[in-house]
Order: C-alpha cells, then structure tokens, then sequence
C-alpha cells in the first residue's frame, strides 16, 4: 500500500514537471519571439543625407549700375580637410552651375552614429575664401564671395 502511494506520487511529480517545462520552455520562447519581433520594427534606422551646398557670389557692392552680388557659374570649388592642401584627408571638387551654387555629397564618408562631422576649408579658383561645418545628417550652406 505504502509503495503504491510512493509510485502515484512520483507519477504526479513526473506529469506536474513535464507540464511545468513545456510551460517554462512555451513562455521563453514566446518572450524571445516577441523581443525578436521589437527589436526587427525598431532598428530600421534610415540614415538621411549628408549634403553640402556652397553658393559663389561676386563681390560687387550694389551700385546705382550695378545689382550687386551676382552668382558665379563654372567656378571650381574644393572643399579639403588635412594639414594643407596636397595631404588631405577629406578631398572634394565640384564646379557651380549656372546658378552659382556646388553641391557635395559626403553620404560615403558619414558614419551612422558618429557625432559631428567636419569643418572643411573652401577654396575657390585655388584660394581660400572661407569655411564650412558640415552638419551629419542636414543639408549645410555656406556663401562665399570672390
């Protein structure tokens, strides 16, 4: 009698932890499912451009025959970053168009993530007239005149 008892109760031992591992195992797998699930929604970071425009004016002061400032098209426009011109780092030449203004892509150079970008040197026609900090992530301007 007492061996029966010994026996139903190891027997209901043995069914109470298998239905309580295939609950724990259902529950963690659930859960990691659902953590899966989160995390594929919300890491789908899009990195926005990052864009440079710089605008080349003359430097006419408005006259009584003259408008003033105008835009300069075919104007050869480098923007370099490096301890002088020859070994640069970050090395970009455009030519403006007809409305005066280059525009540089630096999409390949930015990193997701980084902080900050750069502050470029602009040359135009091979002298420095200005510079530009290029903002990660934005469209950034800068107007130079020659």
């Amino acid at each position: 009698m007492l061996l029966c008892k010994v026996n139903d109760f190891a027997e209901i031992f043995e069914i109470k932890t298998y239905y309580t591992m295939k609950t724990a195992l259902r529950n963690t797998f659930l859960f990691t499912a659902l953590i899966v699930l989160v995390f594929s929604f919300t890491s789908c970071y899009k990195k926005q451009p990052t864009i440079a425009h710089i605008t080349v004016l003359t430097s006419t002061p408005p006259g009584p025959n003259s408008p003033g400032p105008e835009p300069v098209g075919g104007a050869e426009v480098r923007l370099f970053y490096g301890v002088n011109a020859d070994s640069a780092r970050i090395d970009k030449l455009g030519t403006t168009g007809a409305d005066g203004i280059a525009t540089f892509n630096f999409n390949d150079l930015y990193k997701s993530g980084q902080a900050g970008f750069a502050v470029l040197d602009i040359y135009v026609g091979g002298v420095v007239v200005g510079i530009i900090k290029i903002e990660e992530e934005t469209i950034s301007e800068e107007t130079v005149s020659i």
